[in-house]
């Protein structure tokens, strides 16, 4: 979804269907999370799925809070206006503040929720990744099933010794 689709969205349907729609996403953070909790999380191909699963889930959550922050920047600007024209004396400033930010509080909590999972599924990528990376060197190491960087003098030292090529 762009940003325009889920203001669009949130203008058509509201925020609970918006956030009804991807709470099977939350959930599958929420599963990823207890794989990296208890460690059950070891095997290339796992992490590798978490890896693009995560990523692709953040990258929603990420557009989605985004768009939340504007629509929501944006209702708060409008019942500011509407409130300063319709009063009928010198309006008080910050009551009118309080009052525009009361509004949207719903929106805040919702962003909140979309903002914090797209962190945590930044944490998972970041581990993922570290993971995949310490998987690769120990296999090199083992000169096992390499697929990383070549050039590291302990790959070359290795394959100096495995075919006997001296430099």
């Amino acid at each position: 979804m762009t940003s325009r689709e889920v203001i669009n969205y949130l203008n058509v349907e509201g925020m609970d269907k918006l956030y009804k729609r991807f709470e099977k996403y939350f959930a599958e953070v929420d599963s990823w999370s207890e794989r990296f909790a208890t460690g059950d999380l070891l095997n290339e191909l796992e992490l590798s799925h978490a890896l693009d699963r995560l990523t692709g889930i953040y990258i929603r959550f990420h557009i989605i809070a985004e768009a939340i922050d504007a629509y929501k920047t944006n209702k708060e600007l409008s019942y500011k206006e509407k409130a300063f024209a319709d009063a009928e004396k010198k309006p008080n400033v910050s009551q009118i503040e309080q009052e525009a930010r009361a509004s949207t509080k719903d929106l805040r909590t919702y962003r909140g929720d979309f903002l914090s999972y797209s962190e945590a599924c930044e944490k998972g990528i970041t581990t993922c990744q570290a993971r995949l990376k310490r998987q690769s060197v120990e296999s090199a190491a083992k000169g096992v099933d390499f697929k990383g960087e070549t050039s590291q003098p302990a790959v070359i030292k290795k394959q100096q010794e495995d075919v006997g090529w001296n430099a």
